[in-house]
């Protein structure tokens, strides 16, 4: 006997130019990683949620249970919005290891198609946890694609990224949308944050291609919170740090027409003079620097990502395996990735029982 078995993919992703500078108004790009989230969606009696991740644990609730802690949560995140604080609706869905998330990003997706359904959720995500290249916004892209099909909607990919958005405010409060922007369209994004709200603007057409010859390199855990190295960038003297913002600004948009005409040359060097900036901005670190020169010094680049202070640093040469031998050879261990991939996508259909997560 067949079942209906809806399965979606959804990449990763990091910032490959302009963290910091976008806080102040200057453009980001975004890109699309190459480590996937697999989410199948099943018939079952109950609504359940297993993700290999963590494959200890599996949730199950009843549609009533769905809808209301999905209402507790979303009431919770208006309360919190005027307060401008967001620490009591982390309280609540962060319990028994993020239960009442998981639970509210279901049912935020089946009440916005108005379509309550019992089914089996299951997740196998690539992508590390915590390390800023995406996986909460991987998860919520190709769960609301794989859980919309299997409620009978063909959404757009706008609709997609919409909903998607929705379920990134409840685990993030405020978030940007770049994000979930970067996963839902893949490809390159150029974000910037304007007075009137955020432009996202996806670079597909543009940029068409893949960016190969990339790994990153997770270093240790950042020394403190995003929250703080902005606040650090802040505090800087205001024509010091306003110089280097503006630099960094003209690269980005600098790296976008290096990226069309494909001059790698001038890409590396790029990539380098942001690393040089981030470091005069104070949010680099000595694992980080020591990382990035000895890339530099064998003909590569290399630059932190995300908010800094340790993390992940993402490193490019032409000669893959020469720049792998020496990440190996400093003791680290690097994740092989292309930049620029396909989106969110329909892995398959309408399956037998049988069918494999991937």
């Amino acid at each position: 006997m067949k079942q209906k078995v809806i399965l979606a993919s959804a990449p990763g992703k990091l910032h490959l130019i302009g963290e910091h500078a976008v806080v102040y108004g200057q453009p980001a790009i975004l890109a699309s990683v190459g480590l996937r989230t697999y989410v199948k969606v099943k018939e079952n009696e109950k609504v359940s949620y297993f993700d290999a991740t963590w494959p200890e644990v599996k949730y199950e609730w009843s549609i009533n249970e769905i809808k209301e802690i999905t209402e507790k949560t979303l009431s919770l995140w208006k309360i919190c919005k005027e307060k401008n604080n967001f620490s009591e609706l982390f309280d609540f869905i962060k319990k028994d290891g993020f239960k009442n998330y998981k639970a509210s990003a279901i049912g935020i997706i089946m009440k916005e198609l108005n379509a309550f359904e019992n089914c089996s959720i299951e997740i196998e995500c690539e992508i590390p946890t915590g390390a800023g290249i995406g996986s909460s916004a991987s998860r919520a892209v190709a769960m609301t694609l794989a859980l919309s099909k299997f409620l009978g909607n063909d959404l757009d990919l706008e609709e997609v990224n919409r909903i998607s958005y929705e379920i990134e405010k409840i685990v993030h409060g405020t978030p940007s949308g770049g994000d979930n922007s970067a996963c839902c369209y893949g490809g390159l994004i150029l974000f910037r944050k304007l007075a009137s709200g955020v432009e996202i603007k996806s670079l597909k057409e543009e940029i068409p291609y893949k960016l190969e010859n990339f790994v990153i390199v997770y270093t240790k855990p950042p020394e403190k919170t995003t929250g703080e190295l902005v606040q650090h960038v802040r505090n800087l003297p205001e024509e010091y740090r306003e110089k280097r913002i503006r630099r960094i600004g003209e690269i980005t948009y600098e790296m976008l027409e290096v990226l069309r005409r494909r001059d790698f040359e001038r890409m590396k060097e790029i990539i380098n003079e942001d690393q040089r900036l981030l470091k005069e901005l104070g949010v680099s670190c000595k694992e980080i620097d020591e990382l990035c020169e000895k890339v530099r010094e064998i003909g590569g680049a290399a630059k932190l990502c995300g908010a800094g202070g340790g993390g992940i640093v993402l490193c490019y040469h032409e000669d893959k395996e020469k720049m792998k031998e020496l990440i190996k050879s400093i003791g680290y261990k690097q994740i092989e990735i292309n930049l620029g991939v396909k989106g969110v996508t329909l892995e398959y259909k309408n399956s037998l029982n049988e069918f494999r997560l991937k």
